[in-house]
């Protein structure tokens, strides 16, 4: 029963994390490992959250993945009270 309980509540948070990043064309975000890899779905549910935080295409289009990872961590710890558990290398 535990193991359904986390597949339900993962699927939810799939579900909130997809309607939350749907006006952001370049992401897709199907799973919790690899569509998270570039730093694109990061920056579009914190920014989809708190657009004021930062400008959505300069980090889209200028910067490679562990710069946007790290972006995202930065945004999320420096206004968000969210600290960093994971190494964007």
């Amino acid at each position: 029963m535990a193991g359904l309980q986390q597949t339900n509540s993962e699927k939810i948070l799939l579900s909130w994390v997809r309607q939350s990043t749907r006006n952001y064309p370049q992401v897709d975000v199907i799973n919790f490992t690899s569509s998270w890899s570039d730093g694109l779905a990061f920056n579009a549910l914190l920014h989809s959250h708190r657009p004021d935080l930062f400008d959505w295409s300069a980090v889209a289009s200028q910067q490679s993945p562990v710069q946007r990872l790290d972006h995202a961590f930065n945004i999320a710890r420096k206004h968000l009270g969210i600290e960093k558990l994971l190494d964007p290398e």
